[in-house]
């Protein structure tokens, strides 16, 4: 079957569900409080933006939004939490295709598929990074990649937020395009990755360029070797682009967030979680916030918008991960 087959069948589907969940009118659960589920531990850029969110959505939904850290195995543990969540108290998570869409082609253990979420709101939109430790032999990745080509050099061990992420299929990406050996080191989430990172325990990592990655760059306790998109950053425009080295042109990875529920809950609360959510990401005060994070403010966008968006990145990564061949855990 072919790409924009396969694009079509999937889109079809999230799109066939939320249709007949038309069917149910389910009220809101009564529950005065509800879950927020973050796929990561605290202190990653999911949980920085779950908190920013939080209350503005409590007061919108009329509950109290509690966040949950549940981590682990790519953000798959959090995906299933949100999947078997009691019906009767409102479950949500904050997420994207890399717990939703890669996990269940990466790794045997997860049984889930795409389809089975529904995604009620466009949160941020953030690119990635190469970052190093703070005495990695190399400044920029030219001179990484000679280093590592070179006779009798060791793998470069990448720090991940768990085998099946984007995280790992952006390090696995590297490998095969500067004919590099890696060694994936996976972790629960960015903040124990940067703990270590700063520690000197691995060699490097792919993750979103955030305000207190930056910060530890300009006070040297890790390097930013490359922004995984066409442009430098405004926060660091001495970092190049990974469009500046030839054989790693157009490796662009960004990461996104939304809010998703399971794919089963009534639509019409779906309805009411997106006319709670679109007012937060629409705000001024969140626009900045996110221009502050180094992020993009999520887009406006209907149930219906969603299902197509979360349709196409879906299929992008699906597609990313057949490319560069990465074998399934």
């Amino acid at each position: 079957m072919n790409t924009s087959s396969c694009l079509r069948r999937l889109a079809a589907s999230l799109c066939a569900v939320a249709a007949a969940g038309h069917l149910a009118y389910a009220q809101m659960p009564s529950a005065s409080q509800a879950s927020l589920i973050v796929p990561y531990p605290a202190g990653s850029a999911f949980d920085i933006a779950a908190r920013q969110i939080q209350t503005e959505l409590g007061k919108n939904l009329g509950k109290t939004v509690i966040v949950e850290n549940i981590g682990g195995a790519s953000g798959s543990i959090g995906a299933q939490r949100l999947l078997s969540a009691d019906p009767n108290h409102l479950t949500m998570m904050i997420g994207s295709p890399n717990e939703l869409a890669l996990p269940p082609l990466m790794l045997s253990g997860v049984r889930y598929q795409p389809q089975d979420f529904r995604m009620v709101a466009h949160v941020t939109t953030g690119v990635l990074a190469i970052l190093a430790r703070p005495d990695y032999p190399a400044t920029d990745l030219p001179e990484l990649i000679a280093r590592a080509q070179a006779p009798g050099a060791k793998p470069i061990s990448i720090a991940n937020v768990g085998l099946g992420s984007i995280f790992h299929v952006a390090a696995a990406d590297l490998s095969q395009r500067a004919a590099v050996p890696v060694t994936h080191v996976p972790y629960k989430g960015g903040a124990p990755i940067m703990q270590d990172l700063m520690g000197k325990q691995v060699d490097m990592t792919v993750l979103p360029l955030i305000p207190s990655s930056i910060q530890a760059a300009k006070e040297g306790r890790i390097r930013v070797l490359a922004v995984l998109g066409p442009n430098r950053h405004a926060a660091m425009p001495d970092v190049p682009s990974v469009d500046e080295v030839a054989s790693l042109k157009g490796m662009h990875y960004t990461m996104w967030t939304g809010i998703f529920t399971a794919s089963k809950l009534p639509i019409a609360v779906a309805e009411k979680i997106n006319k709670a959510a679109n007012p937060v990401v629409a705000s001024a005060s969140f626009r900045k916030w996110s221009e502050e994070q180094g992020n993009l403010a999520g887009e406006v966008i209907d149930l219906n918008q969603a299902a197509e968006f979360y349709g196409r990145e879906s299929e992008k990564f699906r597609k990313l991960a057949t490319e560069i061949r990465l074998e399934r855990q």
